[in-house]
């Protein structure tokens, strides 16, 4: 483990080999455009629960078994006692999530799938040896019909590799970081936790869309994370783990702030989840052997990770081949003064717009460009799908440009502190090759190691057009690398959307009546997705029921109608 690097970049060239295209993908990217005569099939997509049933005897047993020899156990027997009071409680969410997704969701269900831990199968036929079975709700249907629709996955089904030999995991993150293994004909996934629930009708076009990529939400706190062994660095909760993965990505894409996805469900490919993880190797296994939360100091995030990723690897994209291809144009793996006139004069009107700038001012959309993210649910409808239902609050899409410029200022923008010095003379390689204008060199420093000046090209190229990605993309004469491009862009295509959600931390019962009932539910308030994280810190009897029967109310509430797989 500790002999796999921490960080890789994989080649365009090989990240797309999983990526087939339809024949409209040039034309939307390059311009925006899309033959509404063709008529897009609308996606199913899996729903995945990450789940436990913590009351079983069985699993407390196995559980116990790993928590004595954990490094997190003490000899008071503190952290045993205190670590699993709300982390395993089981509250009935499962069930009522299925209703909930039955409900709103029927229609774009491909299929349920439930990851849990094994346990010891206690029915076996005289002479077998003892076998191991995943948990299964007591509530779902046992049945070939059920079975169709609804997976139940045990660790041992989706863990792959020297991963697998760490188990049994009991952290979410652990598990989270495997989850592109689950078995599917789909790539595009739904990950909740049992606590989450939808509220309200949903489309598609609400988690993914194959015209715009997943819709990922945010909070609004963001992390830039330079260094990792000062001692502000938190030690509880999910933030060690956001402040490591933005190291992380800090090291790979070069740094720069980037907000914490929203607890809400999540969407994400399997195969952009792949690579993420294969992109860092020895966090992501190290990652996948976490037994418990918080075992090491540090633990990549996969949420975190995955968003970010597909974020910034558009972001690259554009700029690979805008430097590579579009811009070094005979092909020789250097820009001399030739070709960097080329690209000084590309870039000199968005720039002269932009200069106009300053900072005490918000950052400006580029005049006279359409705005994808307003176009969007039309767009959908001329498509022949459905346009969302819930999140209809869309923030930006990768039409636009990718993520990464949507607040960007470029006042400030310098030739030689953006490209390199005497970028812009004739005389700095008149005699000799500057090897600060290899193509490589730039791509690194616009990509990585400045990234704000990546961002600003890309917006000060954009902005010369009134939609579409063509000013960044390699010409159409070079077929091989304008294919690879637009392979990638599908691939890494994203939306940032505003989620329309409620999370409530419960504490107590007398805090959930009002916030959950008297506040929210009696008066009727409709949300399109629920989080009811358990934060009840304590295992008095009497408490622990009447927040119970709070949350049960809740759930009756909202969820009356038994789902098709309920008995």
């Amino acid at each position: 483990m500790d002999q796999l690097p921490e960080v890789i970049r994989i080649p365009f060239e090989e990240a797309v080999d999983d990526v087939e295209l339809e024949g409209w993908e040039d034309d939307w990217f390059s311009s925006a455009t899309y033959d509404y005569e063709r008529k897009l099939a609308e996606p199913k997509l899996d729903f995945v629960y990450n789940w436990v049933n913590g009351s079983e005897d069985e699993f407390k047993t196995i559980r116990h078994k790993y928590e004595l020899v954990s490094p997190l156990n003490d000899a008071d027997g503190k952290w045993i006692s205190q670590h699993s009071i709300n982390r395993y409680r089981d509250w009935d969410e499962l069930r009522y999530s299925f209703r909930s997704v039955d409900r709103y969701a029927r229609n774009i269900t491909n299929k349920i799938q439930i990851l849990t831990n094994s346990v010891r199968d206690n029915i076996k036929s005289e002479g077998e040896t003892e076998s191991l079975r995943p948990q299964q709700p007591t509530w779902l249907k046992d049945d070939d019909a059920v079975r169709q629709h609804v997976e139940i996955l045990s660790q041992e089904d989706f863990f792959d590799g020297t991963a697998s030999e760490c188990l049994p995991s009991f952290d979410s993150l652990s598990i989270e970081t495997q989850i592109y293994n689950t078995p599917s004909n789909v790539d595009q996934l739904v990950a909740l936790s049992d606590d989450m629930s939808l509220g309200a009708p949903h489309s598609a076009a609400d988690f993914f869309s194959p015209l715009f990529g997943p819709m990922l939400g945010f909070k609004s706190n963001h992390y830039n994370t330079k260094s990792i062994v000062k001692s502000d660095v938190p030690t509880f909760g999910e933030k060690p783990h956001l402040y490591y993965t933005s190291w992380l990505l800090n090291h790979r894409f070069g740094e720069r702030e980037r907000k914490a996805q929203a607890h809400f469900s999540h969407s994400i490919s399997r195969r952009v989840m792949r690579e993420a993880m294969a992109s860092f190797p020895s966090p992501a296994l190290r990652g996948a052997c976490e037994r418990f939360r918080g075992e090491s100091k540090y633990q990549i995030y996969p949420w975190y990770t995955a968003f970010h990723y597909s974020i910034e690897r558009f972001r690259e994209a554009l700029l690979w081949s805008f430097v590579m291809t579009r811009s070094d144009i005979n092909g020789d793996g250097y820009l001399d003064w030739s070709e960097r006139q080329v690209l000084l004069d590309a870039i000199r009107p968005g720039r002269q717009a932009m200069a106009r700038e300053d900072a005490s001012t918000p950052a400006k959309p580029a005049e006279g460009r359409d705005r994808m993210f307003y176009q969007l649910p039309s767009i959908h409808k001329q498509a022949g799908l459905q346009p969302p239902l819930s999140n209809v609050k869309v923030l930006w899409t990768s039409l636009d440009g990718p993520e990464t410029i949507r607040d960007v200022k470029c006042y400030n923008f310098h030739i030689d502190s953006c490209f390199a010095e005497s970028f812009d003379s004739p005389l700095s390689d008149a005699s000799y090759l500057n090897p600060d204008f290899s193509t490589a060199n730039i791509f690194a420093q616009l990509s990585r190691r400045e990234p704000r000046c990546g961002d600003c090209l890309i917006k000060f190229m954009l902005s010369t057009v009134q939609r579409g990605l063509e000013p960044l993309l390699p010409p159409k004469t070079l077929h091989r690398e304008r294919e690879t491009v637009v392979k990638a862009l599908l691939k890494y295509q994203h939306t940032v959307i505003e989620p329309d959600a409620m999370f409530v931390m419960v504490k107590d019962a007398e805090q959930a009546e009002t916030e959950l009932l008297d506040r929210t539910i009696k008066l009727n308030k409709h949300v399109g997705q629920w989080c009811f994280n358990d934060d009840v810190m304590t295992d008095d009897g009497d408490a622990v029921a009447k927040v119970n029967r709070v949350v049960q109310t809740m759930f009756k509430t909202l969820f009356p109608t038994k789902s098709r797989w309920e008995k």
